[in-house]
Parts: structure tokens; sequence; C-alpha cells
């Protein structure tokens, strides 16, 4: 079966690696060298090891863009790792100005918080992938049913969203786990993780995902995509007025 355009799968490996380079820029100056290396570590290792379940086990999903490893693109690794840092940044700094001197609780719902903003960006990103024929599914899905596939199978199946969620958490989760860095001495530092600068700024970082997605949405007609992104959306607006 042909591969994608080769030019349109050269940008986006090239969006992917330039968009890494900046979350990896932005982690460093918020977190330092050490949380930066352990979320980059689990940011990928985690979604990759679901990637890999779905495309050599599982058998449900084929990527069309290269290069690839075992059937898994580099850009849709550092995709994972891109997202899942920038919802991670967003929703901390969120819940930190909702909540600043409770810390505990902001913790507690960071992962489900960071999963649910990330899954929901993927409900507008994922039909605009399988529209442009970057990736297929082997069978027909529940969730938008009218577009089809490079193989001719419609729709993207529940299970992706439910490894979405489910491996966004998984890989937050872990991240704070891990991290035994004091929380007075974090706060303390400027341009903290949790601060509004960063916030703003790691939704800055994701809007090249979700622009072009939303330019999609609008030339096909399909608003209920950009329905469906609206936690995204919102909380992408909530932490770019940064108040």
């Amino acid at each position: 079966m042909a591969k994608p355009d080769h030019r349109l799968s050269k940008v986006v490996t090239a969006h992917a690696i330039v968009m890494a380079g900046l979350s990896t820029a932005h982690s460093l100056r918020a977190r330092g060298l050490r949380r930066t290396l352990l979320f980059a570590t689990l940011g990928h290792a985690i979604p990759v090891l679901g990637e890999h379940l779905a495309v050599n086990v599982l058998r449900v999903l084929r990527h069309r863009t290269e290069p690839q490893l075992k059937g898994v693109p580099l850009a849709v690794a550092l995709g994972w790792y891109n997202v899942a840092y920038g919802t991670l940044a967003v929703m901390e700094s969120i819940l930190n100005r909702a909540a600043p001197n409770k810390d505990q609780r902001s913790r507690t719902l960071l992962a489900p918080g960071t999963a649910l903003v990330a899954t929901s960006l993927d409900l507008l990103v994922d039909p605009f992938g399988l529209d442009l024929g970057l990736w297929e599914w082997s069978g027909d899905g529940a969730y938008a049913t009218e577009i089809e596939g490079p193989n001719g199978k419609r729709g993207v199946p529940l299970l992706n969203f439910v490894g979405w969620l489910g491996l966004i958490a998984s890989v937050t989760l872990a991240y704070q786990r891990l991290d035994h860095y004091d929380e007075r001495t974090r706060l303390s530092q400027p341009g903290a993780a949790v601060s509004p600068e960063v916030g703003r700024t790691a939704a800055l970082l994701l809007l090249p995902y979700y622009l072009p997605a939303v330019v999609w949405a609008l030339k096909r007609r399909k608003p209920k995509y950009l329905l469906y992104s609206a936690p995204f959306s919102v909380a992408a607006g909530v932490a770019l007025r940064g108040h």
C-alpha cells in the first residue's frame, strides 16, 4: 500500500523534531536537567510501549509516515512527549493558581486533568491525521465514522481514546511518584514549573498541534470536532491569559 506523500511525511517529522527541541528547552528552563530527563524518559518510553502494543501485538493500527522503528514513527514517539509535556505544564500552572495553598489537592487532580486535556486534543487531531493518511486502523471505529482511512476503514476505535487517557495518566503519575524535588523550593524559584509564565509558554507549544487541525475542521465543515476538543481549548485559553 502506498505511503503518504513523501513531502508530507518529512514535514510531519520535522515538525515533531522542532517541537521536541522547544519542549525540552522549555522544560530545562522551568524544571532543570534532572526533572527534564525524568519526564522525557517517561514521556517517550510509556507511550512508545503503548504504540508497540497497538501496532505489533494487537495489530489494530498501522502508521504510514517515516522513519519508523518496529512500526512506530519518530514523529509519533516525539509527538506523545510534546503533547504530554505541554499539557502537564499547562495543568500544573492552572491547578496551582486555582488552589495555591492546597498542594496535595493539586497533585491529586494533575494526572486526571492532564489526561483529559490531552485526550480532548486528540479528539480533534486523530480524525485530522486519519484524513491526511498518516495512519490507518484495522477496522471501522465508532468515532468520526465519516472519515475514511487510507485502507478504506472508517472512523477511530474508542480504544484509541482509552489508550490516550491511560497512557497520559500513567506518564504523569509515574513522574509525580519519581519526582522527589522539594515543592516549596520549586515554588519559590522564578520561572517555576507551576508559574503562570511557564503555563502560558507551554500552551503556546501546543498550538502548532491544535491550530492546523482547527483549520482542517473548518475547511471540512466539521465544527463538532472543535466542540469535542473544548477541554483543551479552555485549558489553553486559561493558561494563555495567565491570571
